[in-house]
């Protein structure tokens, strides 16, 4: 897996709120999100996960990335997703890095330009068959019971491939 890594908004919120946004710093070498993310994220601090997400910037866990504002890439993508996502594709892209992104329509832009792409769900799953936690259901249930919407069909599946 690429040492790189662009949080969207999404998941970088999930995994502040169940207390795992580190987890990224243990399995990726670079943690990286953009300006539109920062602001999607932490605009209105009152909000779940902001002040983790604030913290790790500040601690640099994480480090906001410019993004090339005048890329034709990054200009076609805003037609089509929220700026959270087109500036994280196309940070990804530039970098070469890995979207965590969990959108199902960022996710197919991405692939369909070939971007590496992961998600949280895929994040925990590499936690857990790394050791790097020792549980996932615990935090797939937390991340249910703040309102982050995960199918039975993704969470068994995850249960299954962690062994759970």
């Amino acid at each position: 897996m690429n040492n790189i890594i662009i949080a969207d908004t999404g998941p970088l919120i999930a995994l502040a709120l169940i207390d795992q946004l580190l987890l990224l710093n243990e399995l990726f070498e670079k943690v990286y999100i953009t300006e539109a993310v920062l602001h999607e994220a932490t605009a209105d601090t009152s909000k779940a996960g902001a002040k983790t997400i604030l913290t790790a910037l500040n601690n640099q866990a994480i480090i906001k990335h410019d993004v090339d504002k005048d890329s034709d890439f990054l200009l076609e993508l805003l037609n089509i997703l929220d700026k959270g996502e087109a500036e994280s594709l196309s940070l990804a892209k530039d970098l070469g890095g890995i979207a965590l992104i969990d959108e199902k329509r960022g996710r197919n832009v991405g692939k369909k330009n070939h971007i590496k792409i992961t998600g949280t769900a895929a994040i925990l799953v590499k936690a857990k068959l790394s050791g790097k936690i020792p549980l996932v259901k615990p935090l797939l249930s937390k991340l249910t019971k703040s309102g982050y919407r995960l199918s039975d069909r993704l969470i068994n599946e995850i249960l299954k491939l962690c062994h759970e």
